[in-house]
């Protein structure tokens, strides 16, 4: 499983962290963007899997691909994936909701676990044989990934336009820091999460942040979720 969690690590990076605005703009309007993207996302994969891109990953009958021809198989599958979304969404004027998008991320999850074999080393068989990749993909998820999902919910329940650059950012900040609170040594997090949610709240009530109550809400179980995961992990 080392293999799979640096793969999702780079998949979270490449196609949120990394996905910039203007990345997203530009393989939507050209093939040069598209090819860029999935560059990105091959070379960020490469990197986090360097150690073991010379091990056999895929074995089926007379069918060995070490790891780097695996990376290769996983960056024209995601070209692939991203730009028949691109032609099916953009093109044809098909709607891109919340159920496309999560549909898009299963899909590439999918075949990261389709090439990931399943353990190289005596952790074999191991869910979580190594703490940081796993801990890495929670903090992805929490700031950029969290923020695009939060904004196809919103779009599709309450036709909210795409926050702005100040909106975006603050929240990203107030699900790593409420995140964070969790991985306190000893009880300190039952103080430090519940006060800074309840800070928060209050601030919002006061319209001194910029936050829908959704947002905040959405936001808040988010952190939750992937604080108490991180904590078990970190702590484990």
């Amino acid at each position: 499983m080392e293999i799979f969690w640096r793969l999702l690590l780079g998949h979270l990076l490449a196609d949120f962290t990394f996905q910039t605005n203007f990345i997203s703009r530009w393989k939507r309007a050209s093939l040069w963007g598209m090819l860029a993207h999935c560059a990105i996302h091959s070379v960020i994969c490469a990197v986090l899997t360097w150690p073991y891109l010379g091990e056999c990953w895929v074995s089926v009958g007379v069918l060995h691909l070490q790891g780097w021809v695996c990376i290769l198989a996983l960056g024209a599958a995601h070209f692939l994936e991203d730009q028949w979304r691109v032609m099916d969404v953009f093109k044809h004027q098909a709607s891109d909701n919340t159920a496309h998008f999560v549909w898009d991320q299963v899909i590439h999850v999918a075949l990261l676990f389709a090439v990931a074999p399943l353990g190289l080393s005596s952790s074999a068989g191991v869910l979580i044989p190594e703490r940081w990749p796993v801990l890495a993909c929670l903090a992805v998820f929490l700031t950029h990934a969290a923020s695009v999902t939060e904004y196809f919910l919103e779009r599709d329940l309450f036709a909210s336009a795409a926050p702005d650059f100040d909106e975006k950012y603050l929240g990203m900040m107030e699900r790593l820091v409420l995140g964070l609170c969790f991985l306190l040594p000893q009880n300190g997090w039952l103080l430090a999460a519940p006060l800074w949610l309840a800070a928060m709240c209050a601030l919002r009530a006061r319209r001194l942040l910029d936050l829908s109550w959704f947002s905040l809400a959405f936001g808040s179980a988010a952190s939750i979720s992937c604080g108490l995961l991180a904590r078990l992990i970190y702590y484990s």
